[in-house]
């Protein structure tokens, strides 16, 4: 990537490098992005201010943040170079962002479309620069920047769950993370081992099935609600059991689907997680 601030048509900086990091934030996740590079020396001072960034997803482009500003109010150019020039900008994201960013992004990198925009003076006059780049974020590093912002600690929807056993919970962790790195097939396999430790647990994999069958035959009319959700289950269960054997394809859609269903219903406790010491001793 390149991406300058200029000055009457002389390039004064030039970045060719874009960090992401992350931390958490209220309401939303806390976003960093640092322009990195080199600046030039200047045969007459310039000053720069008022430096904003803009960010939108690229290919299409769709405006993601705008008018950012720099937490570097102002910098001087003089008759020597710098050559470790960074300025930073820093944004908070909403749930619905992230996620629309992940929608485009799959299993790739992330590809933005920056914008740099900036007021210079020198004896020139007040002048505006304004450069625009394609920059490609390693997935690796984004993934980062999401751990570090809390998204990987937020289920994918709201539902209330009891406190269950570590293990468990670094299943479901597991079956998010792999939907984060485009392994689809495998987050859903993570979803069939949720719903094996529910049986484990509750000991109710045999009621399971013969719900499962009773859906399907002439007494189905007469099934209890508690029955229908085991019948569910099951069929989730089934859905699940692609994961792991067939050359079945999912996108990343169905697993975000599947592992949101098996939190849903799981939830509910007469089919699902066990509240209390129950589950905590198993």
């Amino acid at each position: 990537m390149r991406i300058s601030i200029r000055n009457n048509s002389s390039y004064i900086i030039d970045f060719d490098q874009l960090v992401v990091s992350g931390r958490e934030a209220a309401g939303g996740y806390a976003f960093s992005f640092t322009l990195r590079g080199s600046r030039s020396a200047c045969s007459a001072p310039v000053s720069i201010f008022d430096i904003s960034l803009s960010l939108s997803l690229s290919d299409p482009v769709r405006p993601l943040l705008t008018a950012v500003p720099s937490s570097t109010q102002v910098v001087q150019c003089h008759s020597f170079a710098n050559n470790s020039e960074q300025i930073h900008f820093e944004c908070v994201l909403t749930k619905g962002q992230v996620n629309a960013i992940e929608d485009y992004r799959l299993e790739g990198d992330l590809k933005l479309n920056v914008g740099l925009r900036a007021l210079t003076t020198s004896s020139d006059g007040l002048l505006t620069s304004f450069d625009v780049a394609d920059v490609v974020v390693p997935r690796e590093h984004w993934l980062n920047a999401l751990k570090s912002a809390g998204f990987r600690q937020t289920l994918l929807f709201e539902v209330p769950l009891p406190s269950v056993s570590e293990e468990l919970t670094g299943i479901i962790s597991k079956a998010q993370e792999f939907i984060e790195t485009g392994h689809y097939k495998d987050a859903v396999m993570q979803c069939r081992h949720i719903i094996e430790q529910i049986e484990k647990v509750r000991d109710d994999k045999n009621q399971s099935s013969a719900a499962n069958t009773k859906a399907h035959s002439k007494e189905r009319k007469d099934m209890s609600s508690i029955e229908r959700l085991l019948s569910v289950r099951e069929q989730l269960k089934n859905v699940c059991q692609l994961g792991a054997h067939g050359n079945e394809f999912f996108t990343r859609s169905q697993a975000k689907t599947v592992l949101a269903m098996t939190v849903a219903l799981l939830a509910e406790p007469t089919v699902g997680f066990v509240y209390g010491e129950e589950y905590a001793n198993e």
